[in-house]
Order: C-alpha cells, then structure tokens, then sequence
C-alpha cells in the first residue's frame, strides 16, 4: 500500500445524487465486510491485502456516502493513505474477480453476502468501485475551479455554474449518476 512518491492530502468533490451514494454504499459495506473478516483470521494473505487496508478503504467510502448536505455536491479533504488503500482493495477485487487460487476465500466471500444481502455479484462491485475511483481520482481544472468557489461561498456564480457543469459531464462519462 506504499506510494511511489509521497503525495499530500488533496480535496475532491463528491456527488450528492442518490445513484452515487448507492453505489458508495455497496463498495463500502463489501469493504467493511471484508475488513471484518479478515482482521478475525489474522491472516494476511488470506483476503490479499491486510485487514487494515480494507478497514480505511471502507472507512474513506463510507464516508463518501453520507447525505448529510444539501448542494449538488461536497467537498472531501481526501488522505492519499486512504487512497492508496482503496487502490489496493481494487487491485484485490480484481484478482478475486478472475477466480485465481490465491483470490478464492476473497471471492467466495464476496460472492456469498453479494448475493444473498445485496442481489448482485462481484463484477457490479468491481464496477462500483471504478465507478467511485473515477470520482475521487477526478482532476480537471474545472472540478479545482468548483472546489475554490465552493469553499470561498461564492457557488452561484456564472463561472461557478460553468464547472459544475463540466464536473457533471465529467462524471456522467465515466458512468456515474449523478
């Protein structure tokens, strides 16, 4: 879970849509569950990736769940740990989804509360997750325009109206509803 380079905290914008925030709901309640799991085996190598990795990265996406505010869209100050963590989650999802020996208690897991909590399978997981890397990973200059208007208070400007725009475009492209 180590970065090549060190890289600092960094602020990212979050859809309020309910599509979103559905998705971050079924990524984050897997991760946790994952997490669970495995911090009770003490077994590192049985889930691919440590229980701690799995408990940040579940920890960030629940986080980006919440419907806690009002305006079309947050902004989260995003940990480059938490991140890294999610980036090694999927890494692991991805392993799990090609049903390769070493992936297989992860899979089967998976595969079991998927279906049985939630009615689908790994692959719209995986999806979900790329869906919510897309956006914490979003770096256009029109979301980093957005994220100063809307910290300064000054969301309702032409120009603000203008990124929001771009930023909903950007994420529609990658699939997510917003």
């Amino acid at each position: 879970m180590s970065s090549s380079r060190a890289r600092p905290d960094h602020p990212v914008l979050l859809p309020a849509s309910a599509g979103w925030r559905a998705d971050a709901r079924l990524v984050g309640e897997a991760l946790a569950t994952v997490a669970s799991c495995a911090s009770g085996t003490f077994d590192d190598t049985r889930y691919l990736v440590p229980a701690l990795t799995w408990q940040i990265s579940a920890d960030l996406v629940n986080d980006c769940a919440t419907s806690d505010h009002l305006d079309a869209v947050r902004v989260l100050t995003l940990p480059a740990y938490a991140l890294d963590a999610v980036w090694a989650c999927h890494a692991a999802l991805l392993r799990a989804a090609t049903n390769d020996d070493d992936s297989a208690c992860l899979a089967d897991l998976l595969s079991y509360y998927l279906g049985s909590v939630h009615s689908t399978d790994l692959h719209a997981l995986t999806g979900a997750l790329q869906r919510t890397l897309a956006v914490l990973t979003l770096d256009l200059p029109a979301a980093r325009a957005l994220m100063t208007y809307l910290v300064l208070g000054h969301g309702t400007t032409p120009s603000a109206r203008e990124a929001h725009s771009e930023v909903l475009a950007a994420w529609r492209g990658a699939g997510i509803i917003c």
